[in-house]
């Protein structure tokens, strides 16, 4: 009867003997490297859309946020006007005088939205100057421009035609105020 075997002598009697990877070994390796590099590939686009939509909805937030403080403000601002404004009363003279015709600010050049944003009465970021909303495909005419401290750039414009609804905030055509330039195309003659 022969001995019975010990795994420890497997050991000692290839101990001196390098270990084979058979080919099927090196295929098994190759095929399962390619399965994880085929899944790292496949899921890059996924993982830039899933960045990109994280990117639209904190935007879309931060605007609907400045749009409720803009409203808060200018709501405080007419009750505040509305208290302070005396009472007129009617005055005796017997001629009416009619206003001086207002004529259209000179336009120095006509631009396009290509980032949506906020539209303001003056040229500084401040919940309280917040008129409405600008938004992507606007076309403008542009009346003043102001540089205010390390080239930051507003034009003073006027909104001639919107484009598809974006925001239920957004400013009408005709509406005048300022925009920072970085919402704005290259200004055009």
């Amino acid at each position: 009867m022969p001995p019975k075997t010990d795994p420890r002598d497997w050991e000692r009697l290839f101990e001196g003997r390098r270990r084979r990877h058979g080919p099927l070994r090196i295929v098994m390796i190759a095929l399962i490297a390619g399965i994880l590099i085929l899944g790292l590939i496949g899921s890059v686009p996924f993982v830039l859309d899933q960045i990109e939509a994280s990117r639209v909805v904190t935007r879309q937030t931060q605007i609907v946020q400045q749009t409720r403080e803009a409203r808060a403000a200018t709501q405080r601002a007419a009750a505040q006007s509305a208290i302070a404004m005396p009472t007129q009363t009617p005055s005796s003279s017997p001629t009416a005088t009619l206003p001086p015709a207002s004529t259209p600010a000179p336009i120095i050049g006509r631009a396009q939205v290509i980032n949506g944003g906020n539209i303001r009465s003056a040229p500084r970021i401040s919940a309280d100057t917040v008129i409405g909303q600008v938004c992507v495909g606007d076309r403008v005419e542009l009346l003043e421009e102001q540089t205010i401290g390390d080239n930051n750039r507003w034009y003073r414009l006027r909104v001639v035609a919107t484009a598809d609804d974006c925001v239920s905030q957004r400013v009408s055509a005709g509406t005048e105020g300022w925009v920072s330039a970085t919402l704005l195309s290259r200004p055009e003659p």
